[in-house]
């Protein structure tokens, strides 16, 4: 008899089950906003080519630039739309027009970067505590070939800003 009741038990089992489909959600970031607040500006330089000049990020210059002149300024770009406290490279590009050579140097949340293998590239990783940030650019410039007494020359620079 015990056996009948095993075999009864096992052939009348009967299985409950339920399933339910679920999302898994996620927001992508949006894009850094990148604003010039300030043009950046070197002032006078002589027009000899290899004449050099840097400007610090106070707004100093040393070498062939005038170091008084109303037009100096470091540049300033605005980044905006950035989620607070996550990471972000920020890298800076200069350029070489075969005029004039911009290497740049880039101070992020009170972090100097310079251009120092002479790639004119700058680069580093900042973690805003704020939606937005500021990046404050200066660096060298050097004349390549003779430019005209007067004229006005301009050496183009590209600001990145990817997620870490």
């Amino acid at each position: 008899m015990r056996f009948l009741i095993i075999s009864l038990v096992t052939f009348s089992s009967v299985t409950f089950a339920a399933s339910k489909p679920f999302q898994a959600s996620v927001v992508a970031f949006d894009e850094a906003i990148i604003n010039e607040s300030n043009p950046l500006h070197f002032g006078t330089i002589l027009t000899n080519a290899g004449a050099s000049c840097s400007l610090d990020s106070s707004g100093s210059t040393s070498g062939s630039c005038a170091s008084v002149d109303a037009n100096i300024a470091v540049g300033v770009i605005n980044l905006s739309g950035l989620v607070a406290n996550q990471s972000y490279q920020i890298e800076v590009v200069g350029s070489d027009n075969g005029v004039i050579r911009f290497s740049p140097a880039i101070s992020v949340n009170s972090i100097e970067t310079f251009d120092d293998d002479s790639n004119q590239v700058v680069s580093t990783t900042t973690t805003p505590s704020t939606s937005d940030t500021d990046i404050v650019v200066f660096g060298s410039l050097e004349v390549l070939s003779q430019l005209t007494a007067g004229a006005t020359y301009n050496a183009n620079y590209t600001v990145n800003v990817s997620f870490q």
